[in-house]
């Protein structure tokens, strides 16, 4: 069974995009474990460092995004990474559906969970992932793991400088940090795709009705049989 994630090699790493991203101002507010019915506290311990650069705004709620970063939407390096995949990457969604980008920083140390992107029951959804550092070595660990409905790991992508992976959401999957080989932090970017009309309606639906997100084994939004059924596909 072929795994259904897409992995592209690309030319757009460099020390300057590198150091760009470096320098950019970061809060340790990440984390993979959001409150649930199975662990209903957010455990700080494994929070990580991120920068906000877009978030959708909802039309009825201006405010809804306020307290999740930096609004840097505007921010040179972010639009250039941007118009360049959508250049070279005929797969790559439509800006429309950009509902979220950011940039996640992870050091030996770290704690990242495994997580799903997008809801059970949002088929038209892709998220992308874009590896930052000018260079990497298999030694020094930071893969992205791709799990199945029972949890297995199927899928281990390697951090190669400029790489891009497209998948499914709602495919489980986490980072892992860096080993004690490497002392420096391990850079992706990240983008995230919602079909719009299904965009606006979830913030009826979980916020407004209140309605609580499927969860499984404490992960948010993870459905085994959802997940069973994409691989299936």
């Amino acid at each position: 069974m072929k795994f259904p994630i897409e992995v592209f090699d690309t030319k757009l790493a460099s020390e300057e995009i590198y150091h760009r991203a470096m320098y950019l101002p970061y809060m340790f507010t990440r984390t993979d474990d959001p409150p649930c019915e199975a662990r209903p506290e957010v455990d700080e311990r494994n929070n990580y460092w991120t920068h906000q650069l877009y978030n959708f705004v909802p039309v009825d709620n201006p405010t809804y995004f306020q307290n999740s970063g930096l609004d840097a939407s505007n921010d040179p390096l972010y639009l250039e990474v941007l118009t360049y995949l959508e250049a070279i990457c005929p797969q790559m969604p439509q800006r429309e559906w950009l509902y979220s980008s950011y940039i996640n920083v992870l050091r030996h140390g770290n704690t990242p969970g495994i997580h799903v992107d997008a809801p059970h029951d949002v088929p038209d959804n892709k998220t992308v992932i874009l590896y930052l550092n000018h260079e990497w070595h298999p030694n020094w660990g930071g893969e992205t793991i791709f799990y199945d409905h029972n949890l297995d790991a199927q899928r281990i992508v390697t951090p190669k400088p400029g790489r891009i992976v497209m998948f499914d959401g709602r495919i489980p999957h986490t980072g892992r940090p860096p080993t004690p080989r490497y002392l420096m932090n391990r850079y992706i970017m990240t983008f995230k795709y919602m079909d719009p009309v299904v965009r606006q309606g979830l913030f009826t639906k979980y916020d407004v009705d209140n309605t609580k997100p499927i969860e499984d084994q404490g992960i948010l939004g993870f459905d085994p049989l959802t997940v069973k059924d994409i691989l299936l596909t």
